[in-house]
This record gives C-alpha cells, sequence and structure tokens, in this order.
C-alpha cells in the first residue's frame, strides 16, 4: 500500500510555478509526482492516473497551482481515503451550477479501493458536469463519505461557491490548502510565489501585503473594468435570488 500524490500540468506554466509546489511539499516531507502533458485533457489523466494505481493505494490528486499549508492536512486526506472517504476541497463550477458544490481534483483524495467500488467513474468533464464532478455525485448517491473543506477568504474574490461564500484567485481553504487558480495567465501569480516563500520559510503569510499587492495590480484599469463588472453582475444575482417569491 502506498500514499502516492500527482499533479499534470502543460508546458504553457510558468517554471517556478511547478517548483514552488514542489519544494512546499518536500518541505512537509511529501514527494509530489508532477506530470508535464501538453494537450491531455485532465478528466483523461486522472482515469489514467487511477487505473495505474495498485488496489491498496491512495492518491492525493492535486492541481499543479495548489499545496498544502502544513503537513497536517496531507497526512488528514490520506488517513480519510484509507477509511474510504473522498476528502477534499470543495469548488463549483460558475458556467454550469454554481450551486452544486463537490470535491475537487484540485485537492482531492481517495483510494483506489473506493474509485474502482464506485465503478471507475470517469473524471472527464461533460456539459453537465466538471472534472471530477460526476464522481463526487455517485459517491454521494452511494452512500460514500465525502469531506469538503471550504474556503475561508480569498485574495481576489472572483466566484460563488453556493451559499457559502465567494472563492477566487489566492484561495485559502480551512485545514490549510492555497489554491492560486488560473494560473496560466493571470497576473496575480505573486500570490502563490509569496505564499510558497512564506511557508518554505516557516512563517506567517503577511495576507495584508498579499491583498495590498492584488489591489495594486487590480487597480490598473483593465482589471479595474473586469471586477466592476464581475461584481455588479453577482450582487444583481444576489438580488434577484432575495426578491423570487
Amino acid at each position: 500500500m502506498s500514499d502516492r500524490i500527482v499533479a499534470l500540468y502543460w508546458d504553457n506554466i510558468d517554471p517556478r510555478v511547478v517548483e514552488a509546489q514542489r519544494a512546499v511539499f518536500a518541505h512537509f516531507g511529501y514527494v509530489i509526482d508532477q506530470r508535464e502533458r501538453t494537450g491531455l485533457n485532465h478528466g483523461d489523466f486522472l482515469d489514467a492516473y487511477m487505473a495505474e494505481l495498485g488496489p491498496d493505494d491512495c492518491a492525493l490528486l492535486t492541481d499543479i497551482d495548489c499545496f498544502p499549508l502544513n503537513g497536517e492536512i496531507v497526512a488528514r486526506a490520506f488517513a480519510a481515503a484509507r477509511e474510504g472517504a473522498i476528502f477534499g476541497c470543495a469548488q463549483s463550477t460558475n458556467h454550469i451550477d454554481p450551486d452544486r458544490l463537490f470535491v475537487a481534483p484540485m485537492f482531492m483524495a481517495l483510494s483506489h479501493k473506493t474509485w474502482d467500488g464506485l465503478g471507475r467513474p470517469s473524471f472527464r468533464p461533460d456539459a453537465r458536469n466538471d472534472v471530477a464532478q460526476k464522481l463526487h455525485d455517485l459517491a454521494r448517491a452511494r452512500g460514500v463519505s465525502v469531506e469538503m473543506l471550504y474556503p475561508w477568504g480569498a485574495i481576489v474574490p472572483k466566484w460563488r461557491l453556493g451559499d457559502v461564500g465567494l472563492y477566487g484567485l489566492g484561495t485559502f481553504y480551512q485545514g490549510g490548502v492555497f489554491h492560486l487558480f488560473e494560473s496560466r495567465w493571470t497576473p496575480f501569480a505573486f500570490l502563490l510565489f509569496d505564499v510558497a516563500e512564506a511557508v518554505l520559510a516557516d512563517r506567517p503569510i503577511d495576507y495584508s501585503a498579499l491583498m495590498t499587492k492584488a489591489l495594486n495590480t487590480r487597480g490598473r484599469q483593465k482589471w479595474a473594468r473586469r471586477f466592476a463588472r464581475w461584481r455588479k453582475a453577482i450582487w444583481w444575482k444576489r438580488l434577484k435570488k432575495r426578491l423570487k417569491p
């Protein structure tokens, strides 16, 4: 039996993101298998990866721009997976349904045995489901224990997570997980580097400094316009929901 950690990335990812994730996991005593598979669909990658696990293996599936803030959360994830649960960070897909929460493979632990027992459902997304969303829904329907970590804050709030709140660029999850999101092109990549630097130096994260830098970046004209449109749309949706009979 082995505990394995994996992340897929394409060649359009800043190499510093890859190195930062590897260094953080190593800092807590874990080795992560970072596989560059440019052009490969994330769902197809995860299907193949789960199939190659041994029958008693557990996997922690991560996005390349996601890492733990402490070693305990990784141990907790694997412990839950060994007990037959699915454990990880909550997400919703706003262009499909922001009220359908699921454990996303940005940080998801499960065993091969659990996946196999569910009939090896595909991680591949479709018109109604994001990556791993079908797996999550099937697990719920079959009575598999699902434990979700919810975000407690985001440096740049961007998307609605059901009635829980908002998440976005530079999201911090309960228990100690950080996810940058949109690392392929975002000008907020400095959030990941600054957080990783603090973790590696064993010093507290300076959230105030992160927010100040993000506000300065968002204050540029293009990003200010995008944020204003996003904020207006979010509050309009909330108002309509409250006024609905």
